[in-house]
């Protein structure tokens, strides 16, 4: 027997607070829709649909096999239920491990200590402590 699917990452833990202030930044990158879908908290998952979808896929098509018949999702899909842009470029970017150090101070004015076996990026709870509320009244490049 399948037992129910359970999820794990920093969902459950996290609280992720939102900050009027980023709004307009939002707005301008299009994005604001889909921040928003998280100011209030994760949606709850029905980890036994979860499962069931899971034991439905099938990865060779990319669909779902269902009793009415396929199913798939596609981009569009995506994009109407998340509120994300899907014209224009995908917002991506090169990712070099050479100098991570210096792309994070440029971008967030700090950088978490160094450890042997970290080659690239701040870790999660770092940047919860330092980095996850903008001070009361920050200057607006602080704020942007």
């Amino acid at each position: 027997m399948l037992l129910p699917l359970r999820m794990r990452g920093h969902g459950t833990t996290v609280k992720m607070e939102y900050d009027e202030r980023y709004a307009p930044f939002y707005r301008r990158a299009r994005l604001l829709g889909f921040v928003l879908q998280f100011k209030r908290k994760l949606p709850a998952l029905v980890h036994s649909a979860l499962t069931a979808l899971v034991d439905r896929w099938r990865p060779e098509t990319h669909n779902f096999h269902l009793p009415c018949g396929e199913m798939t999702v596609t981009l569009e899909d995506w994009g109407m239920i998340t509120g994300l842009p899907l014209e224009g470029n995908a917002l991506t970017g090169r990712v070099e491990r050479k100098n991570w150090h210096d792309r994070v101070v440029a971008l967030i004015g700090d950088c978490p200590p160094d450890k042997k076996n970290r080659t690239s990026g701040a870790p999660l709870p770092w940047l919860l402590k330092y980095r996850s509320k903008c001070p009361e009244g920050a200057e607006p490049r602080v704020v942007e």
